[in-house]
């Protein structure tokens, strides 16, 4: 049982770096086009939830799309750390 809940922690950790790096991807026209997404919008919301905590402030700031991509892909990497640091805390 505790080798499964181990594992467990590592693909629900690696299931969260795959929905940020596309959610991250969804918010740029080429990642979109890379989706194959070419004719879609632009979105932020879901990298937004997933920068959370961090990115609750962008909910009420509006300081254009670059600062908003790069402000996501920090708020990302705080939550990708802390993550990393849950992961491996019981190994």
């Amino acid at each position: 049982m505790t080798r499964t809940l181990k594992g467990l922690r590592w693909v629900l950790f690696g299931g969260y770096v795959l929905a940020g790096a596309l959610a991250l991807m969804a918010a740029t026209p080429m990642g979109l086009a890379v989706l194959g997404q070419g004719g879609a919008s632009v979105s932020f919301l879901p990298a937004t939830l997933l920068g959370l905590p961090w990115s609750l402030p962008l909910f009420i700031l509006d300081d254009g799309a670059v600062a908003k991509l790069a402000a996501l892909g920090i708020c990302y990497g705080l939550n990708v750390g802390v993550g990393l640091m849950l992961a491996r805390g019981g190994d």
